[in-house]
């Protein structure tokens, strides 16, 4: 089923598992050790190169990369800079989050423009 804008589950699915797997890759490096842990630099490199291959196929599909990426620079730092702040325990200031956000805000509407 297709909306008015282009949007299949399947385009949707696609742009979530790219998002989660640059996600997840990039909570992961921390315990890659500076890549020196191979179990934890192949798990890395293996849902990075999950997360390339679902935006590979999205773009191969039809996607508009000029949208897509300005997407993915705003929504994969965010989550990333929540997760951190909220579940992992690093410190920010509201300040600092807030300028973040407006920053990962200005760089998503910009791809849409």
């Amino acid at each position: 089923m297709e909306t008015a804008t282009g949007l299949t589950a399947r385009v949707v699915m696609l742009f979530a598992l790219c998002a989660a797997g640059q996600v997840g890759g990039s909570l992961m490096l921390g315990r890659t050790e500076g890549f020196t842990n191979a179990a934890w630099t192949a798990a890395c490199g293996l849902t990075y190169a999950v997360s390339l291959y679902a935006l590979a196929t999205l773009i191969r599909e039809g996607g508009p990369l000029s949208m897509l990426m300005p997407i993915l620079a705003a929504t994969v730092p965010l989550i990333v800079i929540l997760i951190a702040v909220f579940l992992q325990g690093e410190p920010a200031s509201w300040p600092r989050l807030g300028l973040l956000t407006l920053a990962c805000a200005i760089i998503g509407v910009s791809g849409t423009l």
